[in-house]
Formats: structure tokens, C-alpha cells, sequence
């Protein structure tokens, strides 16, 4: 146990040391709104939102281009996901992703993420109405991650590494463009039960915008899952991201079969990053899931204090 704890942590940190830009980073409550394309940061599937965002060590469908590219070889043969999420004053965001796996040579995802802010009024220097515009944002992702075999070190065999590239596209008035790296890691399964991963994303370049550049929402993340019992899975994953304290997540999930080929799951979790700054009831998330065969559905009600209440629902298929 030590050791793979001491082999967990090295490769933690030289997964932080590869942050772009670390040194100026705070990883402070400090540095909120230093970086820009904050839409990376939304999450993929309803499922992992109700878990509260502990997912890198839990991702097993197509959302593991997002959470975990490391993760894309859990996959068991091919995987699709749909999410819409609509927030506050008309804005949403909308995420699909396509994983396979390719057995021994691999696995590899592709991904699109775009969120709208809606329509805004627009106005000249003397507040007359001009009309009105439509911010928006677009990523496109695609991965591949390989699990290790025969590898220099015995222990590794099993582990999974992966890289995602992503194009990432912002628009207010005049448009910014960039690229980006996620790199992700993944554990073989310990004690018939647990898992590790460790994932760094948003690594690259800067959005140039009329006012000059800012980076992109660099974040670096520890993960571990465990099978409590063959249907209930609980997951704790630790964040560090550029422009904000480090924060915790944790979530569960537990699946209920009924009949032979429809199961329903119950889910619930706690994320600690907007534990601050919102008043009312926050940071604590619900959900629900429904499969049948390999379709499923699910849901995930975030309360955001008193902004609101913001709710995810996502369509996946495995086959």
C-alpha cells in the first residue's frame, strides 16, 4: 500500500509539473478571473454532476474524453453521450462525445462542448439600443489512451495513460481561437475494488482577444473510486485549478436491477468549490439514472444557492 501510494504521488507531481504558466499561477481564491474559456469548466454528463464532479477515477462511457482521457480504455466496445444543461437568463451549454475501444491497440474519444450565453442587448456610448449579440464558446476534443503491458515497471501494467488535443473558440464580439492539451492517467484495479487517476487539462495556449491575451482555466486533479459493494461506488477526487482554491468533490452512486435488463440509479454528491460566495443551499448535488439495455438516461438537479437551480439531463448509448 505505501508504495503505490508513493508511485500515486510521484505521478501526481510530475503531472503538476507540467502546468503551463504555474509559476504565475496562485491556485488561490485570489486569481478568480484570471483565465478565460471558463466554459471548460462546466463538466460533461448528467451523471458525473450529480456525483459532484468526483469522476476522474469513475468515468467508464464516452465522458471519459473529458474527465479522464486515461480513462477512454474502460470503455468496454463503443460509447455516445448527449448532455444539455440550461442555466441562468437563457444561457446553456451543450456537450456530445463518441469513445471506442479498440482492444489491444488502444482507445480513443471525440468530443464537442458549446455553451450560449444567449441574447444581450447591445448598446452605444450614449445608451441607445443597437440591436443585440450572442456570446458563445466551442471546444472540439479528440483523445487516445493506451493501457500499459509489459511495461519497464511491473507495477504499471495495467495503468492507462492518455492525451486529448482540443481546439477551443471563444466569441463575445470579436473572436478568439487556441489550442489545448488534457493529459490523464488511470489505475488498474486494486484489491478487486479501488481505483486511482490523476489528470491535468486545459494545457496550452492563451485566447488573444482586442484587449490582449489571458490563459486558459488550467487545473490539476488527484482521483480514487471504490466499490463499496458490486452496486454502490463512492469517489473522492482533490482539484487544484489555476484561478481558484483548491477544492474537494466527493459523490456515490448506487444501481438498482430491475428485471433483467432495466436498472435505476440513485446519486448524490458534494463539491466544495462554491462552498464560498453564494448564499443559500449550494454545493451538495442529486441525480438519477435510468438504463435499459444499453440506452440509458440521466439527471442531475446542482443548486446554486440564490441564483438558482441548474439542471443537467444526458442520453447515452454503449454498444
Amino acid at each position: 500500500m505505501r508504495r503505490l501510494l508513493r508511485k500515486v504521488a510521484a505521478g501526481a507531481c510530475v503531472a503538476f509539473l507540467l502546468v503551463d504558466g504555474a509559476r504565475a499561477a496562485t491556485f488561490s481564491s485570489d486569481a478568480i478571473g484570471t483565465t478565460t474559456a471558463g466554459f471548460l469548466k462546466l463538466g460533461a454528463g448528467a451523471r458525473a454532476a450529480a456525483m459532484g464532479e468526483a469522476f476522474s477515477a469513475v468515468a467508464d462511457d464516452a465522458t471519459a474524453l473529458y474527465w479522464n482521457p486515461g480513462a477512454l480504455t474502460r470503455v468496454p466496445s463503443k460509447s455516445a453521450t448527449f448532455m444539455h444543461a440550461a442555466y441562468f437568463a437563457s444561457s446553456s451549454f451543450d456537450y456530445a462525445s463518441y469513445a471506442q475501444n479498440l482492444g489491444n491497440y488502444g482507445a480513443f474519444g471525440v468530443g464537442l462542448q458549446y455553451f450560449s450565453a444567449g441574447a444581450i442587448a447591445r448598446t452605444d456610448d450614449t445608451g441607445t439600443d443597437v440591436g443585440s449579440f450572442s456570446p458563445n464558446d466551442l471546444a472540439v476534443t479528440g483523445g487516445y489512451a493506451y493501457e500499459m503491458q509489459n511495461a519497464p515497471l511491473s507495477e504499471l501494467d495495467g495503468w492507462s495513460v492518455g492525451i486529448a488535443g482540443k481546439f477551443v473558440q471563444s466569441k463575445i464580439i470579436a473572436t478568439a481561437k487556441t489550442g489545448a492539451a488534457d493529459v490523464g492517467l488511470l489505475s488498474r484495479t486494486y484489491w478487486d475494488r479501488m481505483r486511482f487517476a490523476a489528470t491535468v487539462v486545459n494545457l496550452g495556449g492563451r485566447m488573444t482577444y482586442l484587449q490582449g491575451s489571458e490563459p486558459l482555466p488550467v487545473a490539476g486533479r488527484l482521483g480514487a473510486s471504490a466499490k463499496l459493494t458490486k452496486r454502490w461506488t463512492a469517489a473522492l477526487d482533490f482539484a487544484a485549478p489555476r484561478d481558484n482554491r483548491p477544492y474537494a468533490a466527493l459523490g456515490t452512486e448506487y444501481w438498482w436491477p430491475v428485471g433483467s435488463s432495466v436498472r435505476i440509479a440513485g446519486r448524490a454528491g458534494f463539491n466544495s468549490r462554491s462552498i464560498d460566495g453564494i448564499d443559500g443551499f449550494r454545493a451538495a448535488s442529486f441525480g438519477f439514472g435510468l438504463g435499459v439495455g444499453g440506452l440509458g438516461f440521466d439527471y442531475a438537479l446542482v443548486p446554486f444557492g440564490a441564483i438558482g437551480l441548474a439542471h443537467r439531463m444526458s442520453l447515452s448509448l454503449a454498444w
